[in-house]
């Protein structure tokens, strides 16, 4: 094979091929790169098992159909550093030469045939399309409560994506908390909800944040993989065996007190309250009273005490409870921008429910912190969080 290469545009599709392979710092098969040279164009394939990528390279002009598998190690400083703008790439026999300029470059490849066999969406069943932005939005969101570690059961550390009547769902949970984000698609079918892992999920941000936020994605699904596709490339992730739980059962339906506050002014006060509190429990505790004044406290033992006074629009019972500062500042911060924050409560053991005021499309589920006299009074012992699910 033999190609010749546009430095600035071989090396953006480079990257997203490059960011799939394994990075594990041994090399072997999955720390390469499969190029595949056609009569007039260049496909990147990818893999680190749990999730590949096959994508067409741009800034590439065949001069002699093949392939070859490269090994990223090294060889892509090579391609990202070189001294001209332009430059050739041939392999053969086992060996590759890359021309930059008056510079000369030789490197070892992989055998093609000891390259894995990439999953294939050609018999996949439609889930839905939508626009890449659209994706990146409920995904940021939805996956927001998924622990970030391989946790058992895997559900914890994983995305659970839905069709409902023309809305997409993204849920996730550790028990503590739950969030759901939804959003419209073009076109969608009823398949079967699909259970991705956040490695995966986070890898699917990362490319979709490198190309154009207006391309539309079509995703689609078989029994073991989830495919994401849109112009020129297609990422698919290995699917988790593993039951989600029926969050719906635990969406409230109703609530005792409803207290709403400009985001911004509440995430200063947690903010300033997490200074307090982040070494020692990460504990706020909240008293609503129905005149519309609410109290955020925050107590350390050996450093000290926070206590924040804010005016909310308060409807329903007065309220003391506590949560965990980190957890109720990332819900509030998911929010988006220049919205009022809608805190909805079903009485003191009751779970929290996160939201704006003027949309539904993501709400955050927290579960409140046991407290006992001595935390409430100040002398402090430990707090017990209570699991969502």
């Amino acid at each position: 094979m033999k190609i010749q290469v546009n430095k600035e545009s071989f090396v953006k599709t480079w990257n997203l091929a490059e960011r799939n392979a394994s990075t594990s710092g041994s090399m072997n098969i999955f720390s390469t790169v499969r190029v595949i040279v056609g009569q007039s164009d260049v496909e990147l394939q990818a893999t680190d098992i749990r999730t590949s990528i096959i994508c067409k390279a741009g800034g590439v002009t065949v001069v002699e159909p093949g392939e070859a598998v490269i090994p990223i190690k090294g060889v892509s400083e090579l391609f990202k550093k070189a001294g001209a703008s332009d430059f050739t790439l041939q392999v053969e026999g086992g060996r590759a030469v890359m021309i930059s300029g008056k510079s000369r470059y030789k490197f070892s490849t992989y055998p093609v045939g000891d390259f894995p066999k990439l999953p294939s969406s050609e018999k996949s069943r439609f889930f839905c399309s939508l626009p890449v932005s659209k994706m990146i939005f409920v995904l940021e969101r939805g996956t927001l409560c998924a622990s970030s570690g391989d946790e058992y059961p895997q559900y914890l550390s994983s995305a659970y994506i839905e069709m409902e009547r023309g809305f997409m769902n993204v849920v996730s949970t550790d028990k503590r908390r739950l969030a759901l984000c939804r959003t419209e698609v073009y076109e969608g079918s009823e398949s079967e909800p699909v259970l991705i892992p956040m490695k995966g999920v986070k890898e699917l941000l990362r490319i979709l944040g490198m190309i154009d936020s207006n391309f539309q994605l079509n995703i689609s699904s078989d029994d073991s993989q989830v495919f994401f596709a849109t112009e020129g490339m297609e990422f698919s992730i290995r699917r988790v065996e593993s039951k989600f739980p029926s969050y719906a059962k635990i969406l409230p339906t109703s609530h005792t007190t409803c207290a709403e506050i400009d985001k911004a002014s509440l995430l200063s006060i947690l903010e300033r309250v997490d200074v307090v509190v982040r070494d020692y429990n990460r504990l706020v505790m909240v008293n609503i009273e129905q005149n519309g004044e609410c109290v955020f406290t925050g107590r350390a033992r050996e450093f000290g005490e926070a206590v924040e006074n804010a005016q909310c629009k308060v409807d329903g019972e007065s309220l003391f409870i506590a949560f965990n500062t980190r957890f109720f500042y990332d819900a509030v911060k998911a929010l988006g921008e220049n919205v009022t924050a809608r805190l909805l409560f079903n009485g003191k053991d009751g779970h929290m429910v996160v939201r704006a005021s003027d949309s539904d499309k993501f709400i955050c589920l927290l579960a409140p912190v046991e407290l006992n006299s001595e935390e409430i009074t100040g002398d402090q012992s430990e707090s017990e969080e209570v699991d969502v699910l």
